[in-house]
């Protein structure tokens, strides 16, 4: 069996393939529909993550429906083998913290593209941030809701970038489209997301005391007081992110920010405000 093993081929599982495929990797592959599977011959294919039998070596790559996330993970983790999920890890907090505390982080990870984006790249956030308005608005849509498929982006980037992150308020601006309010580390933050949007918009503008600084995520680059900083010339980010979990590098606090993320998302659920 191969080293590097990918459960779905779905949306996201056809782009981590044809990562895989890039960097010469050739992966096991798993999913449940036999049509598609097909298509796929010429690979070691598996219909039912069960019928894996993980010697404890590979990556594998989690992109499905993500309640069995966390049944996934543990199938390969009892192995030893080493499991990056893609986001949401789970649909619900206790069913992520169970796994986290059962294998801990060393060998689980949470995916987190933007982080990779150049708009971010090797940036840390000035002392002066007076606040941050926040807008991740999709022509297409999700899985769950726009909270859970965009939102998580930036959530995840204000805990990397701020360490904190508080929500107050939010608004249901239309059927999938979503107003958060809140703070991080005591700065105002306005974070507004949807689907079936008009048209595409990835932007963060952090307002300070002197001018403004933009994150152009759809672009990937940067923008410093009206000055270019930061544009990616090559490469892609989804390739470096594979790349990092492949070679042991990836931040191994992704699953903290994720259990974060669920208790902040649970937490409107519950409010029904979702």
């Amino acid at each position: 069996m191969s080293k590097v093993v990918l459960i779905g081929l779905g949306n996201m599982g056809k782009k981590y393939l044809n990562k895989f495929l890039q960097l010469g990797i050739k992966p096991t592959l798993c999913d449940i529909d036999k049509n598609t599977l097909q298509i796929y011959r010429d690979f070691e294919i598996f219909c039912f993550h069960e019928d894996i039998a993980p010697s404890g070596e590979e990556k594998v790559f989690v992109a499905v429906n993500p309640k069995y996330h966390p049944s996934i993970a543990r199938h390969f983790l009892k192995a030893g083998a080493s499991v990056f999920l893609e986001k949401p890890p789970a649909v619900n907090t206790k069913d992520f913290l169970h796994l986290l505390e059962e294998f801990g982080n060393k060998n689980l990870a949470v995916s987190e593209i933007e982080r990779y984006s150049y708009a971010v790249k090797n940036f840390s956030p000035p002392s002066n941030v007076e606040r941050i308005e926040i807008k991740r608005l999709n022509k297409g849509k999700g899985y769950i809701n726009p909270l859970w498929d965009l939102a998580w982006h930036d959530l995840y980037l204000l805990l990397h970038l701020f360490g904190e992150v508080e929500i107050e308020k939010l608004y249901k601006l239309g059927a999938y489209h979503y107003l958060l309010e809140g703070y991080v580390k005591n700065i105002p933050l306005s974070l507004e997301v949807a689907w079936n949007y008009p048209e595409v918009i990835r932007k963060w503008s952090l307002y300070t005391s002197k001018d403004e600084i933009v994150f152009d995520f759809l672009n990937e680059r940067r923008f410093e007081f009206g000055n270019l900083t930061s544009e990616r010339k090559g490469g892609d980010k989804l390739l470096e992110m594979v790349a990092d979990f492949l070679n042991g590098t990836y931040d191994r606090n992704s699953v903290y920010r994720a259990v974060q993320i669920l208790e902040l998302l649970e937490k409107l659920e519950q409010k029904g405000e979702i």
